[in-house]
């Protein structure tokens, strides 16, 4: 942690950058959990750190109620709301348990998970609910007042019609989204080695049905998706974003690593265009694989005020 740096650029300007580094008497080594409304996580024994992205300015949190320390195995964390607002929650996710800590106070409250040990994955919050999914690409809502509570969302992922490598949930207004990159053979045979074409697939959630469904999406339409293969990452969408520059029907990805041209840190897609092989990474490390590799930070989109607003 002494030597982290970071550099901040902006898509619309790429003539801008801001470098930020972590602050000093920082401990020097730290779990990283995630991003979120601008901070970063971290987590040592019963240490919790937010650092602002923008700044480097550091949030020491209360200590926890025990040691939680992830290792490689698992762990995320997420805020509620951006960090100055009256109803902020910091949650952090471990193996078995949810911490909550509401901004301001100065003690955590700690909930099982009842998820027979299986990690969260990823975080989300939708329409007024926060969603998890777990590695067992089980869907479920939390709810955390009057009463902590979780919830199963029944969902048939047969719709799908082949198993996602590394799926990403993405909140689009009033719809969820579902984005995989899926794997399909050039050949017409399946033999073990043959080349293959990596490609985005997104599929939109129906919750009017029992089980709930995934429908595909051939086309985003007027919309666009930023993404990082690391689910600990936040994921974005946007409408219209010809305003600022971009394209439509388009997927943003953040790469994990400064490779071919390490002035471009992001490459574009149309949603079903081959993904060439240079341009991300394997995500295996970051999806199904086990354990992840939680070791690996690479770029990711932190917060797109020229999108949302600086208000939002």
């Amino acid at each position: 942690m002494s030597s982290c740096k970071w550099k901040l650029s902006d898509l619309t300007k790429k003539n801008l950058s801001l470098q930020c580094s972590v602050p000093q008497n920082t401990p020097n080594e730290m779990h990283y959990l995630g991003c979120s409304h601008g901070y970063l996580i971290f987590t040592y024994e019963e240490h919790c750190l937010l650092i602002d992205a923008y700044t480097g300015a550091k949030v020491k949190a209360p200590e926890l109620p025990r040691d939680i320390t992830i290792g490689f195995f698992s762990g995320i964390g997420v805020l509620t709301a951006p960090f100055g607002s009256h109803n902020s929650r910091l949650l952090l996710f471990s193996k078995d348990s949810m911490f909550e800590w509401q901004v301001g106070t100065n003690s955590w409250s700690e909930h099982p998970l009842y998820l027979e040990r299986e990690r969260i994955c990823q975080v989300v919050s939708f329409k007024g609910h926060i969603l998890v999914i777990d590695a067992l690409m089980r869907l479920h809502t939390i709810q955390l007042t009057p009463q902590f509570s979780m919830n199963r969302i029944e969902v048939s992922w047969w719709s799908l019609q082949k198993f996602p490598i590394c799926p990403l949930l993405v909140v689009c207004g009033d719809m969820l989204l579902l984005v995989n990159l899926s794997i399909a053979k050039i050949g017409s045979t399946r033999n073990f080695g043959e080349p293959s074409v990596r490609y985005f697939e997104v599929f939109r959630l129906d919750l009017s049905v029992k089980p709930a469904k995934w429908i595909q999406m051939k086309k985003l339409e007027n919309l666009v998706l930023f993404l990082s293969l690391d689910r600990r990452n936040p994921a974005f969408s946007c409408m219209n974003p010809e305003r600022w520059g971009g394209k439509s029907n388009c997927i943003y990805v953040a790469r994990l690593f400064d490779d071919a041209n390490p002035d471009e840190t992001w490459t574009v897609l149309e949603v079903g265009q081959s993904v060439p092989s240079h341009d991300i990474v394997d995500p295996m490390p970051y999806g199904m694989g086990f354990p992840p590799d939680y070791s690996l930070i690479g770029s990711f989109w932190l917060f797109p005020s020229l999108v949302y607003g600086v208000g939002q």
